[in-house]
């Protein structure tokens, strides 16, 4: 019995160290230690309401003290395991779909800057503006700092 559990143990141990031996480990959701009460937050109410785009997969770190009111602005953190190369350009995408203009020329030199560390646009529909941060951070994460405001 002892003999087979060793041999067990020790197939595990051979396999932790080869290369791609738990390569199909999901990790599509971050993993943030400083969620609130280990419990992800949810992107707020005006938020939700005007029909903001929310990243797949990212998990919402935080939100500005003041979430009730545009003229101060909604400000929300998530946190993402993706790279700014693919967040970005869903933010371009959703949020020309709800008619919001951006610097098309400003976004256009950004994407010629290889493995950038942060990247923003703002994009604005009349009165209203979001701006989107996107700051690369350790261990391959991207953080999504959002604000919508209005003028």
């Amino acid at each position: 019995m002892h003999i087979r559990l060793s041999f067990v143990f020790l197939i595990l141990c051979v396999g932790c160290g080869r290369e791609g031996a738990f390569e199909d480990i999901d990790t599509s959701t971050p993993i943030v230690s400083d969620i609130p009460n280990g419990k992800p937050m949810e992107y707020p109410k005006l938020y939700v309401d005007n029909d903001l785009p929310e990243y797949a997969g990212a998990i919402v770190t935080g939100s500005g003290s003041q979430v009730e009111s545009l003229k101060d602005g909604v400000t929300v953190t998530a946190v993402s395991n993706d790279s700014i190369d693919l967040i970005m350009p869903f933010y371009v995408e959703a949020m020309e779909k709800l008619g919001y203009t951006y610097d098309s020329s400003k976004y256009d030199r950004s994407q010629l800057v290889a493995d950038t560390p942060m990247s923003m646009l703002v994009f604005t529909k009349e009165k209203l503006r979001l701006s989107v941060t996107l700051t690369k951070l350790e261990q391959q994460q991207t953080e999504i700092k959002t604000n919508f405001s209005e003028d």
